[in-house]
């Protein structure tokens, strides 16, 4: 948590000295029609962080179309003004301000601006580390576009990005990791009101309540269709936007609770582990020991040694 917070702050200044210093301002780039800048990632970079590949912020003239496929990146687009359009895994996306598009680059893509509404657009190609994880998260979660809040830190991100590649900084691939996973957290964790699903809020309250009531009775046998039934949901379409809203399967979201409830119960008290079993929701003892192993790679009872 102090790393994140470390990351905000330092965030919050650059942000401050670009709109002091105008840095890269409104005039700058309406005369040169945009900038970007590449960036050829270190070995270490390669194995270990996050890397920028390249990166840039465009004012796209009536002509602004990309065809791509078979390059190895991910990239991310933040429309700043006017519209653009995409097609990706065979769908068709509109792009308004405040929209981000995520791309797998290796897959085939279309992205152009609107001729009457021109785009304007900030972008990054990164990769390496967890990317293809994240990537996959955020696909499956919210899909390619992701409505964002104006008040977002994305293109503040990119610009820091694009800043530090034109100042060739020494410590870039270090810094421009942490900032790339700031970005991917914050897509990540935005309220999934995605073009596929403008309405968002009501299968969103449906799910909240079906994980309080998991909650509140983990203890006891829950199945997939009495909770669908409380979602006013067939159990299919139930566990579609169960796994879309929390990125678990119903029963796996259960499991991993009653296994952090146990957590505590052998962290805080000296229960025989038949009882803990029991009092998470598992008849069966040697049930309880093989699935706390297989999410934490130790048994129950080391874990209770490295707290006692």
């Amino acid at each position: 948590m102090q790393i994140i917070a470390e990351i905000y702050k330092y965030l919050a200044i650059r942000i401050e000295r670009i709109n002091m210093k105008k840095k890269w301002s409104s005039s700058y780039y309406k005369k040169n029609r945009g900038v970007s800048k590449a960036h050829t990632p270190s070995i270490t970079a390669r194995s270990t962080f996050f890397y920028p590949q390249s990166a840039g912020h465009f004012y796209c003239d009536r002509s602004y179309y990309t065809k791509r496929e078979g390059y190895k990146s991910f990239l991310v687009i933040y429309t700043v003004k006017g519209k653009g359009c995409a097609i990706y895994r065979d769908r068709k996306y509109t792009l308004a301000s405040g929209d981000v598009l995520i791309l797998d680059c290796y897959e085939y893509q279309e992205y152009h601006t609107d001729k009457k509404d021109l785009w304007e657009i900030k972008w990054l190609h990164f990769n390496g580390s967890s990317s293809r994880e994240y990537y996959n998260l955020i696909y499956n979660n919210c899909g390619p576009v992701i409505g964002m809040d104006l008040r977002n830190r994305i293109p503040y991100i990119i610009d820091e990005i694009l800043h530090m590649l034109s100042e060739n900084d020494l410590n870039l691939e270090v810094k421009s990791s942490a900032l790339i996973v700031a970005m991917l957290t914050d897509i990540l964790t935005a309220s999934p009101k995605t073009k596929e699903n403008p309405a968002g809020s009501s299968p969103c309250t449906s799910i909240q309540n079906c994980l309080e009531y998991i909650e509140g009775n983990y203890q006891d046998q829950i199945n997939i269709g009495k909770l669908a039934q409380a979602a006013c949901m067939s159990p299919y379409h139930f566990s579609r936007e169960f796994k879309k809203y929390t990125g678990f399967s119903p029963y796996e979201y259960l499991v991993k609770y009653r296994v952090t409830q146990s957590k505590k119960l052998l962290r805080e008290t000296d229960r025989v582990l038949d009882d803990i079993a029991q009092r998470v929701g598992y008849s069966s003892t040697s049930n309880f020991i093989s699935t706390f192993k297989r999410l934490e790679e130790i048994t129950p009872h080391k874990y209770r040694k490295y707290w006692k």
